[in-house]
């Protein structure tokens, strides 16, 4: 038998549970004590933190492998997302723009039969040539996207600027070659000649410059220190006709094929120095992307 006043209304309890009002003991027995206001609220942040962590994690990360891209395995690649991929991103954005400036004078150059002047705001003058705005669409490896639904991470590997992938001008300079002149004894021809120049991706070709006039085209870009003449500058050279030859003998038809497909691919001859990647590499990233936001 229990004997004891009920703490609830005072009167003598001879069972667990009070006959007067009903007050049970062995639930206030089992009832655990409420912790501290301030231990619950830590407790709340804290889950708060943890579930935060869990959700954020994953879009941080995810959204760190489409900047940086994927590295040749898992360790390489989980290293990129946590550190920095040293700015790999950054240089594959600076040669595929720089290919893009010299596609859009290209087709300048066969548009207005004239090279373009590299002069004052010359990034201006080129963006109606480039590539997005005379195609119509983004020309990755495998797909097509339109240019307006394309997502700007990929559209900045298309665009013509003056500024490289860090967001430095590349500093310009060019340089007309007449045709039938006497190249023998360009030095600076014959070393580019030399250095190999690239007619697209994997095609090595030589200028035909008995056909034309030529335009030499060089762009340096400071790389990540943003300060030319260090060992990080990357510098582009390209060879492109300047306008078009007519045969007034040939066929119209097979004329008007030739002169489209000039100014539709922007044809020119092209190589880098001092880069630790290729376009390939950087058409690969793009697509990369393009195929993981859509």
């Amino acid at each position: 038998m229990i004997e004891r006043n009920c703490p609830s209304c005072g009167e003598q309890m001879e069972t667990s549970i009070c006959g007067a009002c009903g007050w049970d003991l062995t639930t206030e027995v089992v009832r655990m004590a409420r912790p501290p206001l301030m231990s619950r609220i830590w407790a709340g942040v804290w889950r708060l933190l943890v579930l935060g962590l869990i959700v954020a994690v994953p879009v941080i990360g995810v959204n760190r492998l489409l900047k940086v891209g994927p590295g040749p395995d898992l360790t390489t690649s989980l290293s990129w997302i946590v550190f920095g991929n040293g700015g790999r991103s950054a240089e594959l954005v600076t040669l595929h723009r720089a290919y893009e400036i010299s596609s859009a004078a290209a087709r300048f150059a066969v548009r207005e039969f004239e090279a373009p002047s590299f002069d004052g705001d010359w990034g201006e003058v080129l963006v109606p040539f480039a590539t997005m705005n005379t195609r119509g669409w983004i020309p990755l490896l495998f797909i097509g996207a339109m240019t307006d639904s394309a997502p700007d991470s990929v559209k900045e590997f298309y665009e013509v600027s003056t500024k490289d992938g860090w967001g430095h001008a590349y500093q310009v300079s060019t340089r007309l070659i007449e045709r039938g002149g006497d190249l023998g004894s360009d030095e600076e021809v014959q070393k580019d000649i030399a250095a190999v120049l690239n007619r697209s991706f994997a095609v090595v070709a030589e200028p035909d410059f008995a056909a034309a006039d030529w335009l030499r085209l060089e762009l340096i870009s400071s790389g990540y220190d943003g300060i030319f003449e260090t060992g990080d500058d990357i510098r582009f050279i390209s060879y492109l006709p300047v306008g078009f030859t007519f045969h007034l003998s040939g066929n119209q038809q097979e004329l008007q094929r030739k002169l489209d497909e000039a100014f539709f691919l922007g044809r020119h001859y092209f190589r880098y120095e001092g880069a630790n990647y290729d376009l390939i590499d950087a058409r690969l990233l793009a697509e990369f992307r393009m195929i993981s936001l859509s």
